[in-house]
């Protein structure tokens, strides 16, 4: 018998999908990346979520390094380094506010969704 999509049910996989756990949105905006030593280092995002984010720096990260990210919806929120292309760091937020995650989904609600870096 078959099943009426509610709208809650994920789509089938599709081979070369990208598989994440929330959208991601086009954002372009100055950030500043502190490192564990004291070191700040500016940078540029491409694309947030409220998962993550994608910088452009060119600070020298470690896949796995914990940073704090600021300003983001405001306030400084922990993030750790999960990719890494070039100059292009992706990182998951680790720590962050409920406050301020409530204050990125209703910031990514308004935003373009993300396609790639060539629609910038």
């Amino acid at each position: 018998m078959p099943t009426e999509n509610t709208g809650t049910e994920a789509a089938p996989a599709q081979p070369d999908a990208e598989r994440r756990k929330h959208s991601r949105h086009q954002f372009i905006e100055r950030v500043y990346i502190l490192k564990k030593d004291g070191t700040r280092e500016p940078g540029t995002i491409f694309e947030i979520s409220v998962g993550g984010l994608s910088v452009a720096t060119t600070a020298k990260l470690k896949i796995g390094e914990e940073v704090s990210l600021s300003p983001i919806a405001g306030a400084s929120v922990t993030g750790a380094v999960r990719r890494n292309q070039g100059t292009m760091y992706g990182f998951e937020f680790t720590g962050i506010a409920e406050e301020v995650r409530a204050k990125v989904l209703e910031m990514c609600k308004t935003l373009p969704l993300f396609r790639s870096l060539a629609n910038i």
